[in-house]
């Protein structure tokens, strides 16, 4: 749907960045040419969506990062020991560090996942644009309350029916958005905060007949409420309504078809027989059916070839399924089915609600995956094990085995960081191997953490770790690698809840300083 150009500019004098860059293929909706600057050029900075620095120490990141466009990508390069002496401020500066020597592979691959960075960031922004234009095009009132009744979004009709700005509508409560005093006993707040609150209790979605006073009088609103629930499933945030002007409708079933059709999900009606009574064009286009197709046939046989299995029930309460068609590409909808009540209470019939998430699901996976895990060695990222250990730790033994590759700096100056890369690669897969119900981590460059929550006695970490040393050496031997590589491992637990995880850490580290400074391929207990 949108189309996106990158300018990059690589400020270099070395031609092997603007070469890799050049053979990388653009992604979906995506464009970008490379212009390769040996001068310092501030126009050209400032002009470009990426920019590539290798021009020695002139700017600093953060010099750069003033002069850049605001959502510019800055990728800083430098040997490795300008960039550790780098304090946090400039560390911050740049999105990324690239060291050198430079492997044509490993700039690949960082730019690769650059381009799939600012592709997902297009992807999020155009899924919420869709949301606020498929809000705006409802030709029914929709807004989304505070618990203490304020409105914090509105569409296009809402304001159309108050008569307001949206600027205007935005923050406040009922009696100012519909121009009535908090002292009329019959303006309608009531009635509307007691809709409210039956949704939020029902913890679902309701039907209601409000009578609301305005400028122009009384008004009657057919609406439909809804309560948010927070990530929990248990916190409600607040509602959203529907609500239609239903005042001059003399024709209720011309209401319900226009609401039908008017809206942004595929809907199915049927009666208290089971029976399929009517359904809209989203979901002709949904199912690729006809709307003749299915009118009359029994709901729940109709489910049954719908959908493929299997079903889920999403963090709302929802269920979730795959529309099965012949290809085998359906979407991916999230299913609410809602009774229908007549005057007396009666039920009468079901709404059924099919609402597409298949690109909501797919991009929660991707940053999931991508905020979660490392993207060399795909374990587990320093992130994702601090949520580990908030989220499991509890009263339980916290073990540390703290592991780093012995005299790894030496092999990459030796063979080259793609050597390097493959080595880390291998060592993550014999940890992984090694300690298959642990949790493993890494750390950064090549230092691991090996987390195991629970009782368990010194000697079996012992015993292990000295396994995984003999296992590591014996499986670059055994692949024939022109690479020795060896490991130490510093070991460190603690029964104390209290104790902060960045100490266990600190005593693990400094058990594995002791390891090294035995002789390395060793391991090293803190306090032994």
């Amino acid at each position: 749907m949108y189309h996106c150009s990158l300018q990059i500019c690589v400020f270099s004098e070395q031609p092997v960045i603007a070469e890799t860059i050049r053979g990388i293929s653009p992604l979906e909706n995506f464009l970008h040419s490379v212009i390769e600057k040996t001068v310092f050029d501030e126009r050209l900075l400032l002009d470009s969506q990426v920019v590539i620095w290798d021009l020695g120490p002139t700017f600093l990141p953060s010099e750069l990062r003033l002069r850049c466009q605001k959502n510019a990508v800055l990728i800083y390069c430098g040997d490795h020991e300008r960039i550790r002496a780098f304090d946090l401020r400039e560390l911050r500066a740049a999105d990324d560090f690239w060291e050198m020597p430079y492997s044509r592979e490993r700039m690949q691959l960082r730019m690769e996942h650059i381009f799939e960075d600012m592709k997902l960031e297009h992807d999020l922004y155009m899924t919420q644009t869709c949301l606020d234009t498929a809000i705006d095009s409802l030709p029914d009132m929709m807004w989304f309350k505070s618990l203490d009744g304020i409105h914090v979004k509105v569409n296009k009709a809402f304001c159309s029916v108050v008569g307001k700005s949206r600027e205007d509508v935005t923050g406040r409560d009922h009696c100012y958005i519909w121009g009535v005093s908090p002292d009329d006993a019959e303006n309608g707040e009531d009635s509307c905060r007691e809709s409210e609150e039956a949704v939020i209790k029902a913890r679902r979605t309701l039907q209601f007949t409000e009578e609301v006073k305005c400028s122009r009088g009384m008004r009657q609103l057919r609406t439909y409420k809804t309560p948010i629930i927070d990530r929990d499933g248990v916190t409600v945030l607040g509602t959203v309504g529907i609500g239609h002007d239903v005042t001059d409708l003399g024709n209720m079933g011309a209401e319900m078809e226009i609401l039908l059709q008017s809206m942004p999900y595929a809907i199915l009606l049927r009666d208290k027989e089971g029976r399929i009574v009517n359904v809209n064009k989203k979901f002709e286009e949904y199912f690729r059916t006809e709307k003749a197709e299915v009118l009359g046939r029994e709901y729940e046989t109709w489910m049954e070839k719908a959908f493929m299995e299997p079903h889920t029930i999403n963090s709302e309460g929802y269920v979730e399924a795959m529309v099965s068609l012949p290809e085998g590409k359906g979407r991916m909808l999230e299913i609410h089915e809602n009774i229908i009540h007549d005057i007396f209470h009666n039920a009468v019939g079901k709404l059924c609600i099919f609402r597409d998430v298949t690109v909501e699901r797919s991009l929660e996976r991707q940053i999931l995956h991508s905020s979660n895990t490392d993207f060399l060695t795909g374990l587990y990222n320093r992130r994702c094990f601090y949520n580990y250990i908030h989220n499991n730790r509890e009263d339980r033994t916290v073990s540390l085995l703290y592991i780093d590759l012995d005299s790894f700096k030496a092999i990459n100056d030796t063979y080259g960081h793609k050597v390097g890369d493959a080595v880390l690669i291998r060592a993550a897969e014999v940890l992984t191997e090694s300690f298959r119900e642990d949790f493993v981590t890494r750390l950064g460059g090549d230092e691991f953490l090996v987390v195991r929550l629970g009782d368990c006695p010194i000697e079996q970490l012992e015993q292990e770790a000295d396994a995984f040393l003999r296992e590591i050496q014996k499986e670059f031997r055994a692949a024939g690698q022109a690479v020795s590589i060896s490991a130490s491992v510093g070991i460190a637990q603690t029964s104390d809840p209290a104790m902060d995880i960045d100490l266990v850490i600190q005593t693990s580290d400094q058990a594995l300083y002791q390891a090294k400074k035995g002789g390395k391929n060793r391991y090293c207990v803190y306090g032994q």
